[in-house]
């Protein structure tokens, strides 16, 4: 995504959360204030207040993040997103998902981490992405730590544009969960792309033209 969006004249950055891809911390140490602590850093180090993507559970992240950074931050996007009802867990949002992707979630012994199975990126996650990008993404996906999951969120009112992409035929979040998240955005504020759940796999341009275009909006 990166060179794409640079051929539009953006600047981007992205980068790993604690414990995932090659960021080497500890699954054991991983909560959801690193994550939010981790994202503050990459928009402060941001020459110019920066727009602010959150695929699937990044679009918590993202929401937090912003409001740890007022001022640096111009507008959020949240693609194929899920967020709980303020009080609740990450990990109460599952009872909507598909029970066999659930089922293809392999558990540590301890429960304190789970991934993907092979299995289930290809069916589920990422079953219109090409070949060679599916196999570069597998090495980095990482045991997603649960601790973050079980923790608590409460979203602060934010005074920036917030956008919502769909990803249409996406078999990891539901797009009947997705419309739900952002049920009540403003007119306007919401796109959609005909893809699976890595819409920066499946339709890399696409994405890059739809970011651009909100880039240009605020």
């Amino acid at each position: 995504m990166i060179p794409r969006l640079a051929l539009g004249g953006h600047e981007a950055m992205a980068f790993d959360l604690p414990g995932h891809g090659a960021d080497p911390t500890p699954v054991e140490d991983v909560t959801f204030s690193r994550y939010v602590e981790s994202t503050v850093q990459a928009i402060l180090s941001a020459d110019t207040p920066a727009i602010v993507v959150g695929h699937s559970f990044g679009g918590a992240i993202a929401r937090q993040a912003a409001a740890r950074a007022p001022g640096r931050v111009r507008s959020i996007v949240s693609v194929a997103s899920i967020w709980p009802p303020e009080g609740g867990t990450l990990l109460g949002c599952v009872d909507g998902l598909d029970p066999d992707y659930l089922a293809e979630i392999l558990w540590a012994e301890d429960r304190r981490s789970a991934r993907l199975s092979e299995a289930g990126v290809r069916r589920f996650a990422f079953f219109r992405c090409p070949p060679a990008d599916i196999e570069s993404a597998l090495p980095l996906m990482t045991a997603e730590p649960v601790a973050p999951y079980e923790t608590p969120l409460i979203f602060p009112e934010l005074e920036i544009p917030h956008y919502y992409v769909e990803c249409l035929q996406d078999r990891v979040i539901p797009i009947e969960t997705q419309r739900r998240m952002h049920a009540g955005f403003p007119a306007g504020r919401t796109y959609q792309l005909d893809t699976d759940h890595g819409p920066f796999f499946s339709a890399p341009d696409e994405f890059a033209r739809l970011l651009g275009g909100i880039a240009g909006r605020d």
